[in-house]
């Protein structure tokens, strides 16, 4: 499947455009006191992770820091995983992640440490709750222009559709405002969800904004047309909050 240049990706995939793609985001609440021994534990993983891309068990694997004052200073998650795949028979396939284990550190980690993180994967040692969500993405855009050392600044917005022309606003109207002022943004629909996970939610949108691109709309008149789409645009949903990431970890 071909490539997107680095902007795509430098968010947590290379897929094509408009792919109909599918992920899962790990929303982790972890135990006080345990982000430096947690951030570990996952590079651990990140090892394994690297190989099933590798063989092509999955397209991409990443790990974003939430900005504590995100969401007016109450966010819901202090990490999100993200995990993303080409197809729903690529996410759905059993895999022994054991076995991955075992084989990517092979060689790599003294046998100690794979027991090590093993059981604490078992215990469930650095994560006071966790929720999950898995989506398919159903519009998307990017465009070039990043600075592919910088850091890496996203927005996670939870959404509850509230009419049936909902999707039909983001994909037709509010999609074509975002050009020129963003990076990367995707609209995903929730497919599916963990028990403990935030109900109202239906989509997600995920997006990478341009910074200091001189484009705002303060102070100029925004035509009829727009304010029509604006108005009834907004009506068709409502905003369940969002958060401020910065990735620490892809593969």
């Amino acid at each position: 499947m071909k490539n997107i240049l680095y902007t795509l990706i430098a968010l947590f995939f290379s897929i094509s455009l408009n792919a109909q793609f599918y992920w899962t985001s790990e929303h982790v609440v972890i135990n006080e006191g345990m982000e430096e021994e947690y951030e570990k534990f996952e590079s651990f993983w990140g090892v394994a992770k690297e190989k099933a891309i590798a063989d092509g068990i999955q397209a991409g694997w990443s790990i974003w820091k939430v900005d504590p004052s995100s969401n007016d200073d109450n966010p819901w998650a202090d990490y999100i995983i993200i995990n993303t795949y080409q197809s729903k028979d690529q996410m759905d396939a059993n895999v022994d992640w054991m076995q991955i284990i075992q084989d990517a550190h092979k060689g790599k980690t003294k046998r100690s440490i794979i027991k090590k993180y093993i059981k604490e994967s078992t215990d469930n040692k650095y994560r006071a709750s966790s929720r999950s969500y898995t989506m398919q993405s159903i519009s998307n855009l990017s465009e070039e222009g990043r600075d592919p050392t910088a850091p890496i600044n996203a927005t996670y917005i939870g959404m509850e559709a509230l009419n049936d022309d909902y999707v039909e606003f983001e994909k037709q109207y509010f999609r074509e405002q975002h050009k020129g002022n963003k990076y990367w943004w995707d609209l995903s629909e929730i497919t599916d969800r963990s028990d403990n996970a935030y109900k109202p939610i239906t989509h997600t949108i995920f997006e990478i904004n341009k910074e200091n691109n001189g484009s705002s709309s303060e102070g100029s008149e925004q035509a009829f047309t727009d304010k029509i789409m604006s108005k009834y645009g907004y009506a068709s949903r409502e905003m369940h909050g969002s958060l401020q990431l910065t990735r620490i970890m892809k593969k």
